[in-house]
């Protein structure tokens, strides 16, 4: 009797079950998946459009199309919203945006566009997908991949005729996103997702505007200065307007010119470690995965594997290009980003 009482206390200063602690590895991985826990889905989802085109054409060896198939699997960027049909529709009417915009650089690029003309396209294609963007409430909102996808594939050596297998790159990959889209699987829906806000017609129209007017003086100063790759001025310069007033804008170049910094910093470590063309093309697949996990949380971190991602794709469909390319690329994005900084000032100066 007198052992009896002491029976729980032993046994309750020995482990309830066998569980071993977890190694500090495994630990770190489960705090760093529950903090981003938001983004890993839609992360994994994009990464994964972009990946399995992406293997495909290493195994094919047409490593030189990955640019292609970049620019596709972004249509993977407007599926967010937890609703899957309006996630279809976010990502058919994103992917038909994204294939005029790239198609219509894809077949013009045998001409070389470059100069007044090329500016006049990026103007028109800023200004269609506003509309589009603000009209339907699309997330990301803003221009930036379009224009940049106009422009970049625009610009591309093809030589005398379009690039058939670059367009069918293009066009796969986009619908294999759509695609991926509906496979996944978000929880449960609530009513009342915020990404879907259409603007009215009178501030659509006055969006597009602005985005027609900041092109328009990015391109003008580029020409005038007689900067090449214009296309990255036109890219840059949409960029601040993604935001809805002054401090916003400021926040969001500043962003951009800190990422675009960033990223190539790491370009110049990849750079060092001389890969060969088709690791490279595996480290554009998993830049992918990252650029998308923190797009919404952190733009700037985003931008510094944005960066390098976007660079080698380029350099693999042009080999000619040097690291003075690169850095002329690179000081047109920042200009473009203060041109998109001075033009949103001046031209739309009404908060949203």
């Amino acid at each position: 009797m007198s052992n009896h009482p002491q029976m729980p206390t032993e046994q309750a200063g020995t482990p309830k079950a066998d569980l071993p602690a977890l190694p500090p590895a495994v630990a770190v991985w489960r705090r760093l998946v529950l903090s981003h826990s938001p983004e890993i889905r839609p992360a994994l989802r994009v990464g994964f459009g972009l990946a399995i085109p992406g293997a495909a054409l290493i195994l094919l060896g047409h490593v030189d199309l990955m640019v292609y198939a970049v620019f596709g699997s972004v249509v993977g960027m407007y599926g967010r919203s937890p609703h899957r049909m309006q996630r279809l529709k976010d990502q058919v009417l994103a992917g038909a945006m994204m294939l005029c915009a790239g198609v219509s650089g894809i077949v013009i690029a045998p001409w070389g566009p470059e100069g007044w003309a090329l500016l006049a396209g990026g103007i028109f294609w800023a200004c269609a997908s506003s509309l589009t963007a603000d009209r339907y409430g699309l997330k990301p909102g803003g221009s930036f991949f379009p224009v940049f996808a106009f422009g970049a594939l625009a610009c591309l050596p093809v030589g005398q005729s379009p690039s058939t297998a670059g367009l069918a790159a293009f066009v796969l990959t986009a619908l294999f996103c759509i695609v991926l889209g509906q496979t996944a699987r978000f929880g449960t829906a609530t009513r009342g997702f915020p990404g879907h806000d259409p603007v009215s017609w009178p501030d659509a129209l006055r969006r597009a505007a602005c985005y027609a007017s900041v092109v328009l003086l990015a391109g003008a100063l580029a020409i005038g200065l007689q900067l090449e790759h214009l296309q990255w001025v036109m890219a840059g310069s949409v960029v601040p307007l993604a935001a809805g007033n002054a401090r916003g804008r400021l926040s969001r170049g500043a962003h951009r010119v800190a990422g675009t910094v960033a990223g190539l910093v790491v370009l110049l470590g990849i750079y060092y470690l001389q890969l060969p063309e088709l690791a490279l093309g595996l480290v554009i697949i998993a830049l992918m995965f990252p650029t998308e996990g923190y797009m919404t949380r952190n733009y700037g971190l985003a931008l510094s594997f944005f960066t390098p991602l976007i660079m080698l794709m380029l350099e693999l469909a042009d080999p000619s290009v040097n690291a003075d390319v690169l850095w002329e690329r690179a000081a047109g994005n920042l200009l473009g980003v203060l041109a998109g900084i001075l033009g949103a000032l001046l031209f739309d100066r009404r908060p949203r």
